[in-house]
């Protein structure tokens, strides 16, 4: 993890990605919570494809474009 302030994640059952930030994923470790889809909850193959210091950096890989005020990824 490396001190990372955000890690993404990407489900191998509905292929979406998403992102979370390092603290929280620590403290669900240490009280013994497991990652979930948050789609869907019952998804829990997950893969780390990324660890980024700013949104800006997960964000500058992928095209994202605000619809009626959230952020929508276009490619």
């Amino acid at each position: 993890m490396n001190s990372k302030e955000y890690i993404a994640y990407k489900c191998l059952n509905c292929n979406r990605s998403f992102i979370l930030l390092a603290s929280e994923v620590k403290h669900d470790e240490k009280e013994g919570k497991y990652i979930t889809c948050p789609r869907h909850g019952k998804h829990r193959k997950i893969i780390v494809t990324g660890a980024y210091d700013s949104l800006k950096e997960c964000m500058g890989e992928r095209s994202y474009k605000r619809d009626k005020g959230k952020m929508k990824q276009i490619k």
